[in-house]
């Protein structure tokens, strides 16, 4: 587990979100009020009266045994339908959770460093990276680092708290782009110039009402900028899109109002703004390395076993039928990773699990 993304928990937060519930419950603060609150901390509402889902962020999709039995404990203690969700973006969510019950069960993930802060809303989401990232011989970095000090950023930032509309941002640690930046608001692809190593930015993509692929905005950047563009897209998103009609409120809908050309203008501008804004920050610096050209997981994530880079290592991929998991299954995961002195395990694109650094020795032992 990378360490800007071992604790994103903030208790203080909790406490006052807990207070907000006790004001709405006393008719103290009214429905819309409320909603938006519970929003911004992961909490939607479901059809069912006074039931909700409960979605907690994963950036990368990186867990530890410690993060399972805390997923297991809340699914156990607090959701009516007893099932774990896994989401195509490397969340994990569960419904039927009453308001009341929320808290709890925050604190209770807080305790392995979790949170459900921007999970929903109109924010950006959980980041995403490729399944691989770290043990791929395609890559060109570990783009988990990237990911994690980028996930840290935006968190809890000021300029991420009312946006038009939800932003996703997704990173790929190689040009194969396992992380799909064109589907995405933001998507960022490792790669190299001139020996150089950086980044290949694309922006205003995506599904849903008028599909489209994203557009490149940077062909190349240095590490150093990464930030910099990230902000800039954020922060064009916050200061253009439509605030009055949801339908058209995502970024990719400034594309079709100002034109390619126009929309990269505006671009460039927020991009001065954020530089200089971000000049003094550290950056973060990964390990950066020349691809072997060994076998790729194809789209998505491994469903077989891989060979990872590091010799004698393998990643092995866990079924799981709709993205669900029990309690009982999580726990069971967690005390075999502990048994075989395993730590990491990671939710897919495919809505399943990769239990990683497994010796080839102890393949056998884990394939039950």
């Amino acid at each position: 587990m990378s360490a800007n993304t071992s604790n994103l928990a903030d208790l203080e937060e909790i406490d006052r979100f807990e207070q907000a519930i006790q004001a709405f419950n006393a008719g103290h603060l009214d429905m819309e009020r409320m909603t938006a609150v519970r929003l911004q901390h992961g909490v939607y509402g479901q059809r069912q009266h006074g039931m909700h889902m409960f979605r907690m962020k994963v950036p990368g999709g990186r867990l530890t045994p410690d993060r399972l039995e805390a997923v297991a404990d809340i699914v156990e203690a607090h959701s009516q339908k007893g099932i774990a969700h896994l989401t195509t973006r490397h969340s994990i969510q569960t419904h039927f959770v009453p308001l009341d019950s929320t808290p709890a069960a925050m604190r209770r993930i807080a305790g392995a460093g979790m949170t459900t802060r921007e999970a929903c809303s109109n924010t950006v989401r959980n980041l995403t990276a490729c399944s691989l990232s770290g043990v791929c011989p395609r890559e060109r970095v570990d783009i988990t680092k990237h990911l994690g000090d980028a996930a840290v950023h935006f968190l809890r930032n000021p300029l991420n708290q009312q946006l038009p509309r939800k932003f996703k941002i997704s990173l790929s640690a190689c040009e194969e782009d396992c992380a799909q930046a064109l589907l995405h608001d933001c998507g960022v692809i490792a790669t190299e110039k001139d020996g150089q190593p950086g980044f290949m930015i694309k922006a205003a993509g995506g599904l849903g009402h008028k599909p489209r692929e994203a557009i490149v905005v940077e062909e190349f950047i240095p590490e150093r900028e990464l930030l910099f563009a990230l902000e800039a897209l954020v922060a064009l998103h916050n200061k253009y899109s439509d605030r009055t009609k949801r339908a058209k409120s995502r970024i990719k809908f400034l594309v079709e109002r100002f034109g390619e050309q126009g929309f990269l203008e505006k671009y460039r501008e927020e991009f001065e703004r954020t530089s200089q804004a971000l000049a003094a920050q550290a950056y973060t610096q990964g390990e950066w390395r020349q691809p072997t050209g060994g076998e790729g997981p194809g789209p998505g994530a491994p469903r077989k076993l891989f060979a990872q880079r590091q010799a004698g290592l393998f990643v092995l991929p866990v079924a799981l039928p709709a993205g669900d998991i029990t309690p009982a299954q999580l726990r069971g995961i967690a005390a075999l990773l502990r048994a075989h002195g395993l730590n990491e395990i990671r939710t897919t694109q495919d809505q399943n699990l990769s239990i990683f650094d497994v010796p080839k020795v102890g393949l056998a032992a884990l394939r039950i």
